[in-house]
């Protein structure tokens, strides 16, 4: 009760209806949700509910818990006949006022108002304009009509608010630690060994030595004996031989 004199007063002293201000108040959360997980800007979203639902008084809100006038098109589910001004008699019928922004969500990730998406979350002059532009209403004044509810109540914030507290959020975040990579040092190749060279060091002999042949071997014994051996040594030749 004190709440609600005080929005009455509130909405008196700026101007504003005090029944949009509400709807603003308990529609607000839902709004942001969907802009996160839909990215439908939030005060398209509040506007186009309190705009086509009169802030949840209009028939087809009380009625049947549609807040933006969507028609049947291919709805499968519950139905509300309305004959309006535009001969308009057939809109979709929810079984809450929180199934009506779900589906405003969704119907607005069709193909038809695919170009609204290449806009800003804060353009929101633009998203109306789209949404005109793409067939979501037939008044011609439609844009207008929601620009002024947003600047009025200061939708606009919201959309700015996300944005800014997004931006926060990925300044908290440090980035990823790099990993340390240990920098490749080329180690030469060993130098080759001569396989020869090996094999005379393992034996203790110079690669250059003479390898002397068995006839030199037996032609320095015998130059190497006494004379007197040598003498019997030929004679006992010569005698073989007779």
């Amino acid at each position: 009760m004190i709440l609600s004199l005080f929005v009455a007063v509130f909405a008196h002293s700026q101007g504003m209806n005090a029944r949009y201000l509400e709807y603003i108040d308990r529609y607000k959360a839902i709004a942001l949700e969907h802009q996160r997980e839909f990215g439908v800007p939030a005060c398209i979203t509040l506007a186009q509910g309190l705009l086509e639902s009169n802030a949840g008084q209009s028939y087809l809100a009380r009625r049947g818990n549609n807040h933006f006038g969507i028609k049947c098109y291919s709805w499968k589910g519950p139905v509300v006949e309305y004959d309006d001004t535009l001969k308009h008699n057939c809109y979709r019928n929810y079984g809450s006022a929180e199934d009506s922004f779900l589906d405003h969500a969704k119907f607005l990730r069709g193909k038809r108002y695919s170009p609204l998406y290449d806009l800003e979350l804060t353009d929101y002059q633009g998203w109306a304009q789209g949404l005109r532009d793409c067939g979501y209403a037939e008044d011609p004044a439609y844009p207008q009509k929601l620009v002024r509810i947003i600047e009025q109540y200061e939708l606009y914030t919201l959309a700015e608010e996300t944005v800014a507290a997004n931006l926060k959020h990925d300044g908290d975040v440090p980035p990823p630690k790099r990993k340390k990579t240990k920098e490749k040092t080329e180690v030469p190749p060993p130098p080759k060994r001569d396989h020869s060279a090996r094999v005379a060091n393992a034996f203790n002999h110079s690669m250059t030595e003479h390898q002397p042949s068995r006839a030199e071997v037996d032609h320095q014994v015998a130059r190497n004996r006494p004379a007197a051996t040598r003498r019997a040594t030929t004679t006992n030749a010569s005698s073989d031989n007779d």
